[in-house]
């Protein structure tokens, strides 16, 4: 259901009942000559109720379609889904260039594709495990990936950071957020106090930081993002792209931050007391309380997102001489550093 959050500005909250998506916002501005969607949601091969539920807020707040913009937070396959649609309608869509440009190497595209995935399953060393260790994660990346498969496949135009637009009596300006993606951004309205967050700051979660290699800097660029958060947008009404808008994010800020330093913490303390070089299956398995354990096939789909937390925890610690890495045969191997 459409509510209010702030004067000219809708969120309807879609509960998807997918692992890891639950819930997501679709937020409207409506205006006299064009109107605004942030965010499209997830594809209807994977949530027919996020298709029902943009139709009907379309349809309630009296937006034509070809005069709909929808301003893409990041590129992610839940804020992406609908907008092949969206083109099919009539409707733009606009995207930070950066987050679309060599989606061969983004998170997801990776896992779409069989030649693809298994490079990234002997870099991450999933090739060392047992041969049916291997196949039950080969068979949990078929299930990550169901529905997506056409995801990115939208015609779009560039929305760059430093850019503004206008829509129903808001100033948005485009801010760079790098790090959940390498080209998120945020919309933010500097008189009225208004910031369209995307999945920077989620109250009560973790956002997702994730490298498979083609990242190394993702998670030392989302800490300064999150600090540019914190001291920024002071006092700003935040929409985020999933949960309940909310004020005052510095604990949030605090918090994600400190849960991420505390878990490389946990990795580092992994590689210091092992005997051998640890692949990033073999750190992420450890760190997260899963080694030598049955998983089941939810917790295998979800050990995909763990592995890219990990490699972007392994990158930032390498940024810092704490942790070492070494290709070995095609596996990216880990050691704590020479003191």
């Amino acid at each position: 259901m459409l509510k209010e959050a702030a004067e000219g500005v809708f969120v309807d909250s879609v509960f998807t009942k997918k692992m890891g998506v639950q819930e997501l916002n679709l937020c409207f501005i409506p205006g006299e000559e064009r109107s605004l969607l942030v965010d499209s949601g997830l594809p209807p091969t994977v949530s027919p109720a996020c298709k029902e539920t943009l139709i009907r807020d379309v349809e309630e707040l009296g937006i034509p379609w070809d005069k709909l913009d929808c301003i893409l937070t990041h590129s992610h396959r839940d804020h992406v889904g609908q907008c092949s649609f969206l083109n099919e309608m009539g409707s733009r869509v606009f995207v930070n260039p950066a987050d679309m440009q060599g989606a061969e190497d983004m998170v997801n595209h990776e896992m779409l594709h069989p030649d693809l995935r298994e490079a990234l399953f002997h870099r991450l060393g999933i090739c060392l495990s047992a041969p049916e260790v291997f196949e039950e994660f080969w068979k949990a990346a078929d299930r990550f990936t169901a529905g997506y498969e056409d995801c990115w496949k939208f015609s779009w135009s560039p929305l760059s950071p430093g850019e503004t637009v206008h829509y129903g009596g808001y100033d948005l300006e485009a801010v760079a957020l790098p790090g959940h993606t390498v080209g998120q951004m945020a919309l933010w309205d500097r008189e009225k106090k208004i910031v369209f967050s995307g999945d920077q700051v989620v109250y009560g979660l973790s956002p997702l930081v994730s490298d498979t290699g083609d990242y190394p800097n993702a998670l030392e660029d989302y800490i300064e993002s999150m600090r540019k958060v914190k001291h920024l947008f002071t006092g700003c009404l935040f929409i985020p792209g999933h949960g309940e808008p909310f004020r005052d994010p510095e604990r949030e800020v605090d918090h994600v931050i400190d849960t991420y330093l505390d878990k490389c913490s946990i990795m580092y303390d992994i590689l210091r007391k092992s005997e051998k070089p640890l692949c990033v299956w073999g750190v992420s398995s450890r760190a997260y309380g899963r080694y030598k354990k049955q998983l089941t096939d939810m917790q295998r789909v979800s050990h995909i997102l763990i592995l890219y937390k990990t490699y972007a925890c392994l990158n930032y610690m390498k940024g810092r001489g704490l942790v070492e890495e070494t290709m070995t045969d095609g596996v990216s191997m880990w050691t704590a550093a020479s003191s």
